[in-house]
């Protein structure tokens, strides 16, 4: 059914990005006892008519490509045609939850991904006892849904929810997306300054050194220093960063995590209020 772009949303600060699960180069094969899920959103979906399908994924890869472009309503709009045709499809749940983040509205947004979560529910059934590949593959339709709930969490403040969320959640990641796991590491580690489990949190930082390919080392030390109260440290440790990382790209989602959690300013004056 996805023919159109599937969008990984990431919440960071005040904005979502658009990624990626990387693909796998050649498709992993089910072993013969692997149970096939087929939720029952698919089921529905394949009773469409075909032209309305291809009107569907029309609309829905004009509203992706206006969501990537920060045109929100008018992604909005594109997402609401679409639903017209066929309203049960997670993806356009979870893209009207990125929507609602644009906004600022977390309670619209968390409810999206609520609804998107429950759409792909049975990938999530029985899975006691389902290991390695096999829950890899059973996990791949729901971790971004997953993630984004657990940034609802981080950007609202729900500390422990959102820790207890990311420790489910890290296991079953694409080993090969480590520029997404090295940042939800360290906001793994910012919920435990929050829950003032500070020994964890030294010892996350030690976590890589600078021979690292990715910011942790360099923002996980400036998050203890600002702890500390310590910011001309933290500051170092950031301008470092810089130094290293020449991108602006690179270290976007980094600030704005340091800006959602409170130890940098943003250019407007502080951390928004949540509408919840």
């Amino acid at each position: 059914m996805n023919n159109y772009p599937t969008v990984l949303l990431i919440c960071a600060s005040f904005c979502f990005w658009p990624s990626t699960l990387r693909a796998q180069e050649a498709p992993a094969v089910p072993t013969a006892d692997e149970v096939t899920i087929v939720p029952q959103w698919t089921k529905d979906y394949e009773e469409v008519d075909p032209a309305q399908k291809k009107a569907y994924r029309k609309h829905m890869a004009e509203a992706t490509r206006l969501f990537n472009q920060k045109r929100i309503i008018e992604s909005l709009n594109e997402i609401g045609e679409a639903r017209r045709i066929f309203p049960d499809d997670p993806n356009a749940l979870n893209l009207i939850g990125a929507c609602h983040v644009e906004f600022r509205s977390f309670a619209k947004a968390r409810s999206a991904f609520e609804s998107a979560l429950e759409k792909q529910g049975d990938y999530l059934k029985d899975l006691e006892g389902v290991q390695g590949d096999a829950r890899k593959r059973r996990m791949r339709p729901v971790l971004n849904i997953l993630f984004n709930l657990a940034e609802m969490d981080f950007v609202t403040r729900e500390w422990k929810s959102c820790e207890e969320k990311i420790e489910s959640l890290l296991p079953n990641m694409d080993p090969e997306n480590v520029t997404l796991i090295r940042l939800i590491e360290f906001k793994y580690l910012l919920c435990k300054v929050k829950l003032g489990q500070l020994d964890e949190a030294r010892l996350l930082a030690k976590k890589y050194d600078y021979l690292d390919d990715y910011p942790y080392y360099y923002y996980a030390n400036a998050a203890i220093a600002y702890h500390d109260k310590k910011p001309e440290e933290a500051e170092r440790w950031r301008g470092s960063a810089r130094r290293v990382f020449r991108r602006t790209s690179t270290l976007a989602p980094w600030e704005d995590t340091m800006i959602e959690i409170g130890f940098v300013k943003s250019f407007y004056g502080g951390v928004a209020n949540s509408d919840e």
